[in-house]
């Protein structure tokens, strides 16, 4: 029975975040699928120290390699990991998530069938994301498709190329890939018994800013997908073009107007406030706590949050795709 049973592997993108790869790893070895019927491919993107020095392995039930390369970003790790996979069915999850027990039996079951390619299912989170405070990941069917909690035939992976490497941060690979595979193959198969759980954190203010960049890949990703705008950035638009309007008016003084300056800083504090004093309610439902000094630096720099992501997306009008590998994605 066993012999028959597809062998997987799972790939999982990394970067500098032991603790959560470790207690990854401890979920696949919970896993009611048997160990020596996949692989995990640990794709370290560029971590100091490398992860395979961090993070220890002891008999191990099933094989773990660790595969390193500089700091690209997922896309390009999760390449290495389809290419250097042994399984012909891949299975993708991250370093902060925890898959279900049953989740590599239920990806085999699904895959039975010979007509499903791919499979993706929910990704679960006791909290819901909370930005700037708070990140994790729900996800229903109608949310398109998470590279948290994937499956895909190798095969038809490497027919599509892979992943864009253009994308050169956690921002838009995984939908740009799933709407070539959908163009080329049909729809991706839900299970709604195909579970990821993806522990929430709670992140600095200051994280807000170094992940504002990733707006960037957004322009790109809308040239090859029209019509493609995440209702976040739209939210996005609308604070930054009404902020805007406040700065201008904070600009009155060169125009003889010295009170206008005063009027703009406080218009700006006080709508942060306000949008502060919404977020500490879902926090306190959920149960979370936030340092004093974030929510301070939420309501003195929370507007230059919206300027940087709406910056970022205007600067990445020109971005370019990224010239295809010398090794090229083949199937062996």
């Amino acid at each position: 029975m066993s012999a028959s049973l597809p062998f997987l592997s799972v790939i999982v993108p990394a970067f500098n975040r032991p603790d959560g790869l470790k207690a990854l790893l401890a979920a696949l070895e919970d896993q009611s699928y048997p160990p020596y019927r996949f692989e995990v491919l640990v794709c370290d993107d560029g971590s100091t120290p490398p992860l395979a020095e961090r993070v220890g392995i002891k008999d191990c039930p099933f094989s773990v390699r660790f595969l390193r390369d500089t700091n690209q970003g997922p896309a390009t790790a999760r390449n290495r990991g389809i290419r250097e996979a042994r399984g012909s069915i891949v299975a993708f999850t991250d370093d902060d998530c925890l898959p279900e027990p049953t989740w590599l039996e239920t990806i085999a079951e699904a895959m039975r069938d010979a007509a499903l390619y791919a499979v993706h299912g929910p990704v679960k989170s006791a909290v819901p994301p909370i930005d700037p405070f708070v990140h994790s990941l729900n996800t229903k069917r109608e949310d398109g498709v998470a590279t948290a909690n994937l499956a895909v035939r190798r095969e038809m992976l490497l027919a599509v190329g892979g992943f864009d490497e253009t994308f050169a941060a956690p921002y838009f690979e995984d939908f740009d890939l799933a709407k070539r595979l959908e163009a080329a193959y049909g729809p991706i198969a839900w299970r709604d018994d195909l579970i990821v759980q993806h522990p929430h954190r709670v992140v600095p203010f200051q994280k807000a800013f170094q992940t504002a960049g990733f707006y960037r890949y957004l322009p790109y990703m809308q040239r090859k997908h029209p019509g493609f705008w995440p209702k976040a950035m739209a939210g996005v638009r609308k604070r930054s073009l009404a902020k805007a309007v406040l700065v201008l008016i904070g600009l009155a003084p060169l125009a003889g107007a010295p009170w206008s300056l005063a009027i703009a800083w406080i218009g700006l504090f006080a709508w942060q406030a306000t949008r502060l004093q919404d977020l500490l309610k879902r926090l306190v439902a959920y149960n979370v706590a936030v340092p004093v000094q974030d929510q301070l630096a939420f309501v003195f720099f929370g507007w230059a949050v919206d300027f940087a992501r709406w910056s970022a997306y205007i600067s990445g009008k020109g971005m370019q795709a990224k010239p295809a590998p010398a090794e090229e994605l083949v199937l062996e």
